[in-house]
């Protein structure tokens, strides 16, 4: 026997000889895992995992009997010996049933397996599932109810699982990636009978392969099983009836700020870097914490509010603070008690990080709920998103398991979250859309996962023109759009907000944002003047041609230039015309124009929507 045969019959338990050849060792009863018995090469089919095997030490005297250091003792139900896993020095392990004469089988042939400690288990609620007879035995000496599969890693035998039916069941896997998806088989396998299963990652973030006795070994016993209680049960797929009572019992949304925060979910903010996206998010904090409608968003609630700025350090934070608290004209004390700032410069905050090919929370992730449920905190905020985890940015699977970390701190502590987010870097003369959430930079299943998603952009030069905005003045306007309603219809109106400067009593010079509101086009269009372009409209031209609503060069017949004749700005005329045509005061038809004596389409106005003399709006 070489090295590497002991070295899988470390790991592997004993080989199915039926399907084992010289070169290749097979184990379990389907032979899902191989073993190349001349490279070490393995691979377990079952899991789709593999890697190289270690060497072991072999005992030097090749004829020397091996020696038994443990006997794991398997009992079936009826109190009987049902078979034993032997443990020998060197490290190796190898099963054997009695042969009825008070000799051993070497096999488990025609054997009907059971967990190991199945007496304990039959007595018992909860079950804690561990890696090996060792870890179980470990368990058992501080009185919890703790049992193995036989065979070490891989599938579930089904002939174990009734034995769990009722239980509250923990399986705490090995720190590895073969650990973690025998751990996931094993709670598919038992979620149709437990009461509950959870799967409890104990050893995530200590070294490779570690286990609950090195746990055990750094942490203090009596806190076992109040941190596997920690971990979310995985929930058993049922069909569950409808029941109006339940209905009826549902409790409303908490809506915190207008309709992006809402207790308990997780929303997002995607902006483009430089456009005010921080000022915009300090600025809710301030109304939020005051619950003062500052940029006029409904605040519904006053609560208490950490923004965690990974980008900024926290003496920039407070120059900001300080300027919107002096531009609102809020007193600086109120924000005691309510406003939480940090920064990540001073300490870092990585909720989510990959552990052997999975993304796991971190250690901060507790760290943060800890904080938010001491301080009954009701929002946060992280900005920006991509230096709160250590995840593939690109894959979808790592970033949702990022946006599930993130879910969870909402959960538990009843809080609203809000991720800010940057959009994706814009190829050569591609325009932002306000209001596309897949302007957000790498994997999609941030629009999927969150609840309420908003975009930030700046102003365009469409809507400068439209607004009347001097084209080197357009970056000092940006407009919020609902990107994602999932709690709300959308709104198709923008929120928007115009840059000033505060000048502090030290001397910084600071930007805040304010409400704005775009300049109504009809503000430049009076009761007298409207009626007389609609007349003109409706009557045409001296030689009977009628307007055309395109701007074509060369030509007289451009509606807007009977805008533009009233003193009407160009970007207003455009906007004046677009509501008509919306509202249907305005409206295209084909006619025979008189002068080239062909069908052609013009304008005419439709005099039942006609406004009176008396009325100065024209935009119903």
């Amino acid at each position: 026997m070489n090295n590497f045969e002991l070295s899988a019959r470390e790991r592997f338990g004993e080989p199915n000889k039926r399907l084992s050849t010289r070169q290749e060792m097979r184990f379990g009863t389907h032979g899902s895992v191989s073993v190349n018995v001349e490279t070490g090469d393995y691979y377990d089919f079952e899991v789709e995992s593999g890697g190289k095997l270690a060497e072991v030490e072999v005992v030097p005297a090749p004829n020397a009997q091996r020696l038994i250091v443990q006997k794991y003792d398997y009992i079936a139900e009826s109190g009987e010996l049902a078979f034993q896993v032997v443990r020998y020095m060197p490290k190796t392990f190898r099963q054997r049933r009695p042969d009825g004469a008070g000799g051993w089988k070497w096999n488990l042939d025609d054997v009907r397996l059971v967990p190991y400690r199945l007496p304990d288990i039959r007595s018992a609620t909860d079950v804690v599932i561990v890696e090996g007879e060792k870890d179980a035995d470990a368990l058992a000496d501080l009185g919890i109810c703790a049992t193995t599969k036989p065979m070490g890693s891989g599938s579930w035998p089904d002939e174990l699982t009734p034995h769990f039916e009722g239980k509250r069941v923990w399986i705490v896997p090995d720190n590895d990636d073969v650990g973690r998806k025998t751990a996931d088989r094993t709670a598919a396998a038992l979620g149709s009978v437990a009461a509950s299963v959870t799967v409890a990652d104990l050893c995530a973030g200590m070294r490779a392969k570690a286990d609950v006795s090195d746990w055990l070994a750094v942490n203090d016993a009596d806190m076992l099983m109040p941190a596997l209680r920690s971990f979310e049960p995985r929930l058993r797929v049922v069909a569950s009836g409808f029941s109006a009572n339940d209905m009826r019992a549902v409790e409303p949304r908490q809506w915190l700020y207008g309709k992006h925060l809402i207790r308990g979910y997780v929303s997002a903010t995607v902006s483009p870097g430089g456009v005010g996206k921080t000022t915009l998010e300090l600025i809710e904090a301030i109304a939020l914490a005051t619950a003062r409608p500052l940029l006029g968003v409904p605040v519904r609630e006053r609560v208490r509010v950490w923004h965690y700025n990974l980008e900024d350090p926290r003496d920039e934070l407070m120059r900001r603070v300080w300027a919107i608290c002096e531009h609102f004209g809020i007193p600086p004390v109120e924000l005691e008690g309510w406003l939480f700032l940090d920064s990540g410069r001073d300490c870092k905050m990585i909720v989510a990080e990959p552990a052997d090919g999975v993304v796991v929370p971190a250690v901060a992730a507790e760290q943060v709920i800890e904080q938010m449920q001491r301080w009954d905190i009701g929002v946060l905020q992280v900005d920006p998103l991509v230096k709160a985890h250590w995840a593939e940015e690109n894959d979808n699977k790592q970033i949702d398991a990022v946006l599930d970390v993130f879910a969870d701190i909402a959960k538990r502590c009843g809080a609203a979250v809000d991720l800010v987010h940057h959009t994706r870097k814009p190829p050569s003369g591609f325009v932002a859309v306000a209001g596309d959430i897949n302007t957000a930079r790498g994997a999609g299943a941030l629009a999927g996962a969150v609840r309420s998603a908003r975009t930030i952009t700046p102003m365009s030069e469409k809507e400068s023109e439209a607004f009347s905005i001097p084209f080197d003045r357009r970056g000092w306007y940006i407009r919020v759009d609902d990107a994602k309603g999932n709690m709300s219809a959308p709104s198709s109106d923008a929120v928007w907000c115009e840059r000033h400067t505060v000048e502090l009593s030290q001397g910084d010079y600071v930007g805040v944002l304010a409400p704005w509101s775009p300049p109504d086009p009809f503000d430049e269009l009076g009761s007298a003047a409207g009626q007389r372009v609609l007349g003109q409209i409706n009557q045409g031209l001296p030689d009977g041609q009628l307007y055309i609503l395109m701007n074509q060069r060369g030509t007289t017949r451009w509606v807007g230039s009977l805008l533009e004749d009233e003193g009407v700005s160009v970007g207003a005329c455009k906007s004046i015309l677009r509501t008509w045509l919306r509202n249907g005061l305005l409206f295209e038809a084909e006619y025979t124009n008189p002068k080239r004596r062909k069908p052609e389409r013009g304008l005419f106005v439709d005099a039942t929507k006609m406004p009176s003399s008396s009325e100065v709006v024209f935009n119903g």
